[in-house]
């Protein structure tokens, strides 16, 4: 029968691993990191959403001066004296039209226009833009 020989092992520890606290430190740290990308990300998309909403309500609001500039300056509705509003989805475009005398002679010979569209959305800027119509 052989002879088997029995050998004593020897166990070392390693001290070159991490040891659980400092584990914890880390992933405490890269939470915090994390928490503050996300953070980041909230405010892109939050900026990101009033920027659409601005250029779209600039864009209806140049759109309405458009339209009023090609209309009839004495007998359309849309260029009396006064208040007007139109809403259009979530948006609401007011304008107010007075009539104005620019050369100081006494005649209304041109009609000054404010436009403001306002988004139904609290986050959103109101955009405003004057125009004035000169009588032709």
């Amino acid at each position: 029968m052989p002879e088997t020989q029995i050998t004593k092992r020897t166990c070392r520890f390693d001290n070159r691993a991490f040891t659980f606290v400092e584990l914890l430190i880390v992933i405490a740290i890269f939470s915090i990191g994390i928490l503050a990308v996300a953070s980041m990300q909230v405010t892109a998309i939050n900026a990101n959403a009033s920027a659409r909403m601005s250029g779209e309500a600039t864009a209806l609001a140049a759109n309405q001066i458009e339209t009023l500039m090609a209309s009839d300056y004495d007998n359309d509705g849309n260029l009396n004296p006064g208040s007007h509003t139109l809403v259009e989805d979530a948006y609401t475009i007011d304008w107010t039209v007075t009539e104005t005398d620019i050369d100081g002679d006494g005649t209304n010979e041109s009609k000054t226009v404010l436009v403001t569209v306002r988004c139904a959305n609290p986050n959103a800027k109101d955009v405003s833009m004057r125009y004035i119509i000169h009588e032709l």
